[in-house]
Formats: C-alpha cells, structure tokens, sequence
C-alpha cells in the first residue's frame, strides 16, 4: 500500500523521483525457473555418477553386466542408473556368455540427503532464500579398471526460495527432507527498519514536492 502511495504521488509531480521507482521496482523482481524437487536433484547426482563410470569403459565395450546394491531406502534409483547406462550407448544383460569377456559394474549407494545452509533475503524487502546441498555417496567396482572398488561422493548446491521447501520435499522419502536453519536475528529486524526508513523517505519527498 506504502508503494502505491509513493508511486501515484511521484509519477504526478513530473520530477527526478521516477529512478527512485524504478530502484524500488527491480530490487523487488526476480526471473523465477522452474525449481527441481530434491528428488528430481537426487536423480541428477545418480545421472553424473553413471557418467562417471562410464567414462572409464572403454567405447568400444557396449554390454555389461551391472549389479546395484541399493539397499531399500534408496531402491527407487534403480531404474534411472540403468536408463542412464542406457542412454550412454550400454547394453544391460543379465548373464554373459562364458566366452566373452564383457565389462561387469557394482554399485553401492551407500547414503543419500539434503542439508539446508545459510538464509538470506534477495532485494529490497525481498524473498528469503536458503542454500540447498545434495549429497550422494557409496562405491562402485568396474573391471576395466585398476583401482579397484573406488568410493564416490557427489554434491551439488543450489538456492531455493524457503517457501517451497515443503513442496520440494517428499514425505514418502525422509532423505529428501532436512530441518530449516532459523532466520537470522538481523535479517528479521532488519526488515523493518528498513520499510520504516523507506516510509519516512517518501513523505519527505511528498511534501518536499508539495512545498515547490
């Protein structure tokens, strides 16, 4: 309401005050994209892990046989690793012949989660936004390799807006779900301080206009 004060009054004076408005309004906007669910996150992390260890297949390999040891909280995984294996130009097979000599991949996820870190708010008066790490982790063992079992650990962060993270969240899966750090002791007096100060500035300038 304070803003549609200031706006009707300042666009009728017909003076400088028009970058002020324009301040106000692009401190307020923000280009919103479609935010993954942490789910959805998750499945990118087990995409790049596929990935990974495809990369150290040779080409010219196009079967193998894959095993995935998943345990039950993360079985859901399954189907996208092996979509993943896929997609990269792999033949899935159950059993080999015994006369060919045909790569074979154990995966084991070992945990998965979320974790939400620093809050703050974007802009003038804006949204409160939170950073957001995903993490998976395990090991696999590829026999084209002389590592042997290797572990892996991949993480991603991104920054959510706070007010979606319950619908970012799945119930079903309680890895997908954190607890929310409190906001900042500052960043909430902070705020309206600074509506306050902007209140003040307005009627300055309202009856600075009025005075000319």
């Amino acid at each position: 309401m304070l803003i549609k004060f200031a706006i009707k009054y300042l666009f009728n004076s017909g003076k400088f005050l028009l970058p002020i408005i324009v301040f106000i309004s692009l401190t307020t906007l923000r280009v919103n994209c479609q935010t993954k669910t942490n789910l959805d996150v998750f499945y990118s992390l087990t995409d790049s892990l596929v990935d990974k260890i495809n990369s150290e297949i040779p080409s010219s390999e196009k079967k193998i046989l894959l095993t995935l040891n998943l345990g039950q909280n993360y079985s859901l995984f399954s189907n996208g690793i092996k979509d993943r294996f896929i997609k990269n130009g792999k033949e899935i097979i159950q059993q080999p012949p015994d006369e060919l000599n045909i790569p074979t991949v154990d995966i084991v996820m070992e945990g998965a989660g979320v974790e939400y870190g620093e809050m703050f708010v974007d802009g003038f008066l804006g949204t409160h936004y939170i950073q957001r790490y995903s993490t998976i982790f395990g090991n696999y063992l590829q026999s084209f390799s002389e590592k042997g079992k290797q572990k892996f650990e991949i993480t991603t962060l991104d920054t959510i807006k706070v007010e979606d993270i319950n619908s970012l969240e799945n119930s079903l899966y309680p890895f997908t779900k954190a607890a929310v750090p409190a906001e900042p002791f500052m960043s909430g007096l902070a705020e309206p301080l600074i509506a306050i100060g902007t209140a003040a500035l307005v009627i300055v300038l309202f009856f600075t206009i009025r005075s000319e």
